[in-house]
């Protein structure tokens, strides 16, 4: 038989925790097709003697929605293996977005993430409103990588609070429509939604971001649309009555995320202790 692609004579490790064996991989309109002693020959042919075979990496917390639009291969993960990338984390994301707001929303990412906001205008073509159009834009920047993304907390609040959204709870209106504006941009193609509890993640005045001390109703309300959807509900910084209280009240997915903020913020504080000698 043909194969499109064979990697022979390495080391396989398929991501089971199998024993690692070693065997040659045939690929076929790529998908994996065959493992094993491959006979035959193929159209390109890799030698993998002395090196590891592994399935794709998928990271599942990356600030990549800003340099997808210049770097559409999004270097340097993919250099290192990874070949699925999860946006939209921290509950920052650049939609939904009115018009007017994009420079807010740029300038969020930088402050939370230290991406220059200039990049972020000039780097995104920003022809979007609703998540669903963004994930369309990205679709046509044809990414080196698979990348899926969740609809950011900041954003959603701030498209259907406006100001109000950074320091006053949300009116049971407001939820609502909140609920609605998530349902619709998983029915759209994201993958869950995320949110930020983490108070030093904070806007270009100071101000946390919006989102951050939204009261648990506000949550347990769009949770209730996350789950039912098979979607995703991210949480970062969040306590352990937040994410029980999410969890009680909606079910489904929960991806705490934590340790990895606040081990940056105590190296950060570390980092401005005074050195007595």
């Amino acid at each position: 038989m043909g194969y499109d692609i064979a990697i022979r004579g390495g080391t396989l490790v398929d991501g089971t925790g199998s024993t690692p064996v070693r065997a040659d991989v045939g690929i076929e309109n790529g998908l994996i097709t065959a493992i094993g002693d491959l006979e035959g020959t193929a159209r390109r042919e890799i030698d993998a003697d002395g090196l590891t075979v592994t399935p794709g990496f998928v990271d599942i917390h990356t600030h990549l929605d800003a340099q997808i639009g210049w770097d559409p291969d999004c270097t340097p993960v993919s250099w290192h293996g990874v070949t699925t990338a999860l946006l939209g984390n921290c509950g920052v994301t650049f939609a939904p977005c009115h018009p007017r707001d994009k420079e807010l929303l740029a300038g969020m990412m930088e402050t939370v993430e230290d991406i220059p906001r200039h990049a972020i205008l000039s780097g995104l073509p920003w022809s979007w409103e609703d998540y669903g159009g963004y994930l369309d834009a990205i679709e046509r920047l044809r990414p080196g990588i698979n990348v899926a993304g969740l609809v950011g907390h900041s954003a959603v609040r701030f498209y259907v609070m406006g100001e109000r959204a950074v320091e006053e709870q949300a009116s049971a209106v407001e939820r609502a429509e909140m609920a609605a504006v998530v349902a619709r941009s998983i029915d759209r193609g994201a993958a869950g939604f995320s949110t930020n509890r983490f108070a030093p993640h904070k806007l270009r005045d100071g101000r946390s971001i919006p989102g951050t001390f939204a009261d648990a109703a506000e949550l347990v309300e769009i949770a209730k649309v996350v789950a039912p959807r098979g979607a995703l509900m991210q949480a970062v910084g969040a306590d352990n009555t937040i994410l029980r209280t999410i969890a009680d009240a909606a079910g489904g997915r929960l991806l705490a995320a934590g340790f990895a903020v606040f081990l940056r913020a105590a190296f950060f504080a570390m980092a401005q202790l005074p050195d007595h000698g």
